[in-house]
């Protein structure tokens, strides 16, 4: 007698579980997005504080190189614009995207002090560069705990100083 083979009826996955899968997946991505959002925040904040703290040092290279050709004077503050910095080559940045100034004033104990009021249009930084400690202001590196996010609405470029070096308005 031969013996027939019988296969068995091999359907898949039910419904039920396919919709099983797919919740639980769903909820690791939740949980995933929300540690992981936070950090861009954070790298994006760094990323800005890091272009802010690069054009406190194009304007101090501007102001070294300058001060030799031109008859530059500190006085009660230099401010140069963010643009003027960038059309002279000394921040590698794009035009259209940064605005605001870096103002150079002499601290009391005979150096200089740099603040940088800038914009990408997305996170700001108002003043910042400078600490003041015991009565003597200091240069300090920007961080992300004073770069904030708003942009242009929350720093009015017109109220950069009138005799900006390379305003444009």
């Amino acid at each position: 007698m031969k013996h027939i083979k019988v296969e068995k009826d091999v359907r898949g996955f039910t419904l039920v579980e396919l919709l099983a899968v797919i919740v639980v997946l769903a909820i690791v991505m939740l949980l995933a997005v929300q540690a992981v959002f936070p950090q861009m925040i954070k790298a994006r904040k760094n990323a800005f504080a890091i272009e802010a703290n690069a054009a406190i040092d194009a304007a101090t290279s501007y102001y070294m190189t300058a001060s030799l050709t031109e008859n530059l004077s500190i006085g009660t503050g230099l401010c140069i614009d963010i643009q003027y910095l960038i059309d002279q080559n000394q921040f590698d940045a794009d035009r259209t995207k940064y605005k605001g100034w870096v103002m150079i004033e002499s601290n009391n104990s005979g150096g200089y002090v740099y603040t940088v009021t800038m914009t990408n249009g997305q996170y700001y930084v108002k003043g910042a560069g400078v600490k003041e400690t015991s009565g003597v202001k200091r240069n300090v590196n920007i961080g992300e705990d004073v770069v904030f996010e708003g942009g242009d609405t929350e720093i009015d470029i017109s109220s950069e100083p009138s005799t900006c070096k390379g305003k444009t308005s």
